[in-house]
């Protein structure tokens, strides 16, 4: 492992790597909320 020559690239991959499950995370929150709040959902009931 030679960090000392990719440091920045480390960095942005670390990231990433960090960001990516929130981004899934919030993104699968939104699809839920989104779906139940559908104007078919509430015509519905």
């Amino acid at each position: 492992m030679m960090m000392g020559a990719c440091t920045g690239l480390g960095t942005v991959f670390g990231m990433l790597g960090m960001l990516t499950p929130l981004i899934a995370i919030g993104a699968i929150l939104y699809l839920v909320l989104a779906n139940r709040q559908t104007p078919e959902m509430q015509e519905a009931h």
